[in-house]
């Protein structure tokens, strides 16, 4: 039996998620990455602070400019793993050209927590921005990201 990631329609799991991480949110955004079972729903904050939720590992991130340039969250503790990979993609394709806007993330997928979840949730972050932006883009554009991603700000200690 197809699950419903795969069918290509949100779960509602996820919209239930969302609507429980940001109450006072409407979801404005839904992308999947492609070729994964990752999505991500999103809304614009009120602020240039965008926070991540990720309900698989019990987790929320908020993080401006400076914050994610010292791997850090708005309140100074250090990123958590998961959301490495998400941040290091927004700080990426800010260092690109893009804006960064406020928004509010929820990232959720049938990959187990871990390397897999970590790299899915960057894929389907990258998709988001780039559908934001209305930029083309396509499964090995994302994994270039991802990947660019990995060795600039994941594994960079600097």
């Amino acid at each position: 039996m197809e699950s419903p990631l795969d069918s290509g329609n949100p779960p509602v799991m996820l919209l239930a998620a969302f609507t429980e991480a940001f109450p006072d949110h409407v979801m404005q955004f839904l992308t999947r990455a492609p070729g994964r079972e990752m999505w991500v729903a999103a809304s614009y904050s009120s602020d240039e602070a965008v926070t991540l939720v990720a309900p698989e590992v019990e987790g929320r991130a908020t993080f401006n400019l400076q914050s994610a340039k010292i791997k850090q969250t708005i309140t100074r503790r250090p990123l958590p793993r998961w959301a490495r990979y998400p941040v290091g993609v927004t700080m990426l394709l800010v260092q690109d050209g893009l804006d960064l806007i406020g928004l509010n993330m929820l990232v959720m997928g049938n990959e187990p927590p871990g390397p897999r979840f970590d790299y899915g949730s960057g894929m389907a972050v990258a998709a988001l921005w780039h559908d934001l932006y209305q930029l083309d883009y396509t499964i090995d554009t994302l994994i270039d990201i991802v990947d660019r991603t990995r060795r600039e700000y994941v594994e960079n200690n600097e």
